[in-house]
């Protein structure tokens, strides 16, 4: 083989290295960090993803490590987190955890509130308490709920007044009656 063709291939060979190094420590956030980890249960996750954004208190302070699938019907979906170690102060025992949406149509993301200040701080595996998500059929149910009740209040206001119409009209008349 000749010289040229083995300096292509070395090349080749540590471009190719390179390139799988980006990708592997890319794909972990938080490989040179010290982070824990803390679980959630649902119902329903809503379309939240593994590597979603956690934030807590409005602030990205990890991701959704992966989401189990319950064992059988009744159990619960679990979410497992990986946070910063600097969120360890503030989430504690009381936190909540809950899938929110950016926006109207957004992604999905994991939010945390805030622990009470007398409250034990979690511990790595922790399962926290967790609020369901807020569904866009949800909400569109009650929005037509709503739009049908108003409409049925409209129609009640337009009879009242037609009624009220026919009784100045008739008022009307029995006046032109008197001044005669």
């Amino acid at each position: 083989m000749s010289r040229v063709a083995r300096l292509g291939i070395f090349i080749v060979a540590t471009l190719a290295v390179l390139a799988a190094g980006v990708f592997i420590i890319g794909s972990h956030e938080y490989l040179f960090s010290s982070t824990y980890q803390l679980k959630a249960q649902f119902d329903d996750v809503a379309g939240l993803a593994a590597g979603a954004d956690v934030r807590v208190g409005g602030v990205h302070s990890g991701t959704v490590e992966s989401i189990a699938l319950p064992h059988g019907p009744g159990e619960k979906v679990t979410v497992v987190m990986e946070l910063d170690q600097s969120t360890h102060e503030i989430i504690k025992q009381d936190s909540v955890a809950s899938i929110e949406t950016e926006g109207l149509l957004g992604n999905q993301y994991m939010a945390i509130s805030f622990g009470s200040t007398g409250q034990a701080n979690v511990k790595a595996g922790d399962i926290l308490t967790s609020h369901p998500p807020l569904q866009m059929s949800d909400l569109l149910i009650k929005m037509n709920g709503i739009l049908n009740s108003s409409q049925l209040g409209i129609a009640n206001t337009t009879a009242a007044t037609a009624h009220l119409n026919s009784i100045s009209a008739k008022i009307d008349a029995g006046r032109e009656l008197w001044e005669r």
